[in-house]
């Protein structure tokens, strides 16, 4: 995630957010086959034409679904950057130091988007986001990053987190995303070890850190954005 709406691979969809569409099989199809295809190609170069023979159905029939290429892009969009927004929420309101609370989202969105590294790829590449049409999408995006620099300068004034810009530690942050990515498939449990490493005034507390996230108990349960 270069910013968060960089953050993007669609290989399982089988599971969707709580408060997501109920997305019909066809769809399914369509939001997998829609990523996989942005990843290789981009998503300027891949045309609804494309989408419909990946998905082996007429091209009018991706309309019944979506109401354009760009509504896809919003949908893939939505299903990566959805669960972990509203898993910072919970984990903000918890009676917990901010460090654990920010290692425990970064190992959970890790592992909810390992599962699928097409949208990750298809997001990461296609900077028509930044677009006035995908901006539901990157409020959330930006909702995101505010809430790690808030856990970032609050973890700073508890004397856990060193001495940084929280901004640019949240972003910092964001951008290990990539590591998802199969041309880099670097493990989540490495991500959140170098990130937490990088973070903590004294790195020796690495493993009371990470008992404590692990100890944490959230009531928004990780869902699957794979197929």
């Amino acid at each position: 995630m270069r910013h968060l709406a960089a953050i993007s691979s669609v290989a399982n969809l089988s599971h969707m957010p709580a408060d997501a569409p109920h997305w019909s099989p066809t769809a399914v199809r369509i939001l997998r086959a829609t990523a996989e295809l942005i990843a290789k190609q981009g998503y300027s170069a891949t045309s609804t034409r494309d989408i419909a023979a990946a998905v082996g159905v007429e091209q009018p029939a991706i309309y019944k679904h979506f109401s354009a290429k760009s509504d896809i892009l919003a949908a893939l969009t939505r299903l990566a950057l959805e669960w972990p927004a509203e898993l910072v929420d919970e984990l903000g309101a918890l009676p917990a130091p901010a460090i654990v609370k920010l290692r425990r989202w970064l190992q959970e969105s890790l592992d909810y988007l390992h599962a699928s590294p097409a949208v990750v790829v298809s997001i990461i590449a296609t900077p028509e986001l930044l677009q006035d049409r995908f901006a539901t999408e990157m409020a959330l995006a930006l909702k995101i990053e505010s809430a790690l620099a808030g856990l970032i300068e609050t973890g700073q004034a508890e004397g856990d987190v060193r001495a940084m810009n929280p901004i640019s530690g949240s972003r910092l942050l964001q951008a290990l995303f990539d590591g998802l990515t199969p041309q880099l498939e670097v493990s989540p449990p490495e991500i959140v070890e170098f990130a937490m490493t990088a973070l903590l005034a004294d790195p020796t507390r690495l493993a009371e850190i990470r008992s404590a996230a692990d100890a944490l108990e959230i009531q928004t349960a990780q869902p699957s954005i794979g197929a």
